[in-house]
């Protein structure tokens, strides 16, 4: 089980959440109301951006704004753009960020983890009591090395020999290009099943660089999975993950130590020192990819 961070909350970040919404039938709408009331404990003071999927009930817009939640924008995915995965309702909700020219310090990506089916069950809960249930140590512990660009509780290493069906969209992210904008290579690790918090000067840039066409095409299903978490570290920031140990069992340690060294960002070697954890977690079949419902 994931040790929980023991740094008491000193101070409560601005952050935000962008919230991906998915829920197509009645009998899931108990998951919508897992997160909300967990929004209500632990993120009563961030403001909420949310993308509803098309297809979703009819109910969820009246079900969130009567949540007392602080939503600044919230509005659905249309049929055309519409990418069968949590996608879509990602980019609907940077969309209304964006427009909302505000700053945080924290951007929280959290979509409705099992909206669809009840695979994913054990999966929300975990991701609710070890993840988002901590999000003040998270935040601090962030604050407190601040080469941290992100961080995720669970990944999987990048696969040289694999051709992968995540794409880019616009900007060169999952791309092995060097670039003034991207001026370091991707760290070879993901982050699975699309549950991050990302420091919001880091979603900033990303949109400084992003042509506005980016938020009218319909994304590969997969980008923000596969592809979105790149920012991070193509432009320098540390991608932390508080287990190191991937889900094929390779022990992601070294992958990071090898991007620090090639990439001589050598004051990022404390970071590596930090206690993390090296446990094996039941994995989801099929491969993680079929996962972000």
């Amino acid at each position: 089980m994931f040790q929980k961070l023991h740094l008491s909350p000193k101070k409560v970040n601005k952050s935000c959440i962008i919230f991906a919404c998915t829920i197509l039938s009645e009998d899931r709408l108990h998951v919508l109301s897992e997160f909300v009331q967990e929004f209500q404990l632990n993120f009563s003071d961030s403001d909420l951006y949310i993308g509803i999927n098309s297809g979703s009930i009819p109910v969820l817009e009246d079900h969130l704004l009567n949540s007392g939640l602080n939503i600044k924008a919230i509005s659905r995915v249309s049929d055309e753009l519409y990418t069968q995965s949590d996608a879509s309702a990602y980019q609907l909700a940077l969309k209304l960020l964006n427009q909302s020219k505000e700053d945080y310090e924290y951007c929280w990506f959290i979509h409705t983890k099992g909206g669809v089916n009840s695979h994913s069950d054990y999966l929300r809960k975990w991701y609710i009591d070890n993840f988002l249930g901590q999000r003040y140590s998270v935040e601090n512990f962030m604050t407190s090395l601040p080469g941290i660009g992100s961080c995720a509780m669970l990944g999987v290493e990048y696969d040289n020999n694999k051709v992968y069906s995540e794409q880019d969209e616009l900007l060169p992210i999952f791309s092995k290009e060097i670039t003034k904008d991207f001026p370091f290579p991707f760290i070879e690790y993901f982050y699975i099943h699309t549950l991050y918090v990302i420091k919001g000067n880091i979603v900033k840039n990303f949109f400084s660089l992003l042509p506005q066409e980016w938020f009218n095409i319909k994304l590969n299903r997969y980008y923000f999975e596969g592809v979105f978490p790149f920012i991070v570290s193509r432009t320098g920031y540390y991608p932390f993950l508080f287990n190191t140990r991937s889900m094929n069992g390779v022990d992601l340690k070294t992958v990071q130590n090898n991007w620090i060294l090639k990439n001589n960002l050598i004051s990022y070697d404390k970071i590596l020192n930090v206690p993390t954890q090296n446990y094996y977690f039941h994995q989801l079949t099929p491969p993680y990819v079929s996962s972000n419902t």
